[in-house]
């Protein structure tokens, strides 16, 4: 198993990334069904937890009432009091607004990736991503670990005995805003291959010492067009203006 971590000491790290980078004012805040994006150095976007969890309030920013910093609202998402709320994935898009993506790459990384590591292995997803039914094709075993299982999925509180069985683990950025990466981390074999995918994951350097192999998250070379996908209430896979691209840990070859 790996050493354990603390999830806000995760996100203190992260953090501290966003604050090595030169600020930014914000220029926008859109909020929509499903993510929220912060316009500043970049477009960042993030989930909104209200959208993974039902019933949770969901966030309404007043109109004229934009943070001025971006690294401001960035610091944020190390408070424990917003932790599982839109606001933390508003402060995660705040991170997203400031942190560099990686150079361009090829489309679907995260998805590439995760089928040409799992071919014959034992893969854990955690989260419903759509490339699931492609896994299941070319992976010895699969557990797609849900909190709201649909059939054939396990549920999420079965993920401490399945997760050291996994040779390969992919984990969804949100696990980041709702507070549950850091279990999740503490039950991977050292030795297991883990990447985080979504639009939510942070080009934070600080996530390779975590035990994160590669981040593949998503550029957004047409703000315009995502941000009106976005107050659509268009959801990341359905969205225009955005490339997926990844980055790997220094000195692992994917």
């Amino acid at each position: 198993m790996r050493t354990p971590l603390v999830q806000n000491d995760i996100l203190r790290a992260i953090v501290h990334d966003t604050l090595a980078t030169e600020d930014a004012p914000v220029t926008d805040v859109t909020v929509g069904t499903c993510l929220a994006a912060v316009s500043a150095r970049y477009c960042g976007l993030a989930s909104l937890v209200s959208h993974i969890a039902p019933g949770l309030a969901r966030l309404q920013p007043e109109r004229g009432a934009l943070p001025q910093s971006t690294r401001e609202l960035a610091a944020t998402l190390a408070d424990p009091g917003i932790s599982n709320t839109d606001a933390a994935s508003l402060a995660m898009a705040a991170v997203n607004a400031l942190l560099p993506p990686p150079p361009e790459g090829p489309e679907h990384p995260g998805q590439s990736l995760m089928l040409g590591r799992s071919r014959g292995k034992n893969v854990a997803v955690v989260g419903h991503f759509p490339f699931v039914s492609a896994l299941r094709e070319v992976c010895a075993t699969l557990w797609v670990l849900e909190k709201r299982p649909r059939p054939g999925d396990t549920d999420a509180s079965k993920a401490p005995e399945v997760l050291p069985q996994a040779d390969v683990v992919a984990v969804t950025g949100t696990t980041l805003v709702n507070g549950t990466l850091a279990d999740i981390l503490r039950h991977c074999r050292e030795d297991a291959f883990v990447v985080m995918l979504g639009p939510t994951t942070p080009y934070a350097p600080s996530l390779f010492s975590c035990g994160i192999d590669v981040l593949a998250g998503c550029a957004v070379p047409d703000p315009a067009a995502a941000l009106a996908g976005i107050r659509a209430g268009s959801c990341f896979k359905g969205l225009s203006g955005v490339r997926q691209t990844a980055w790997a840990r220094p000195g692992l070859e994917v």
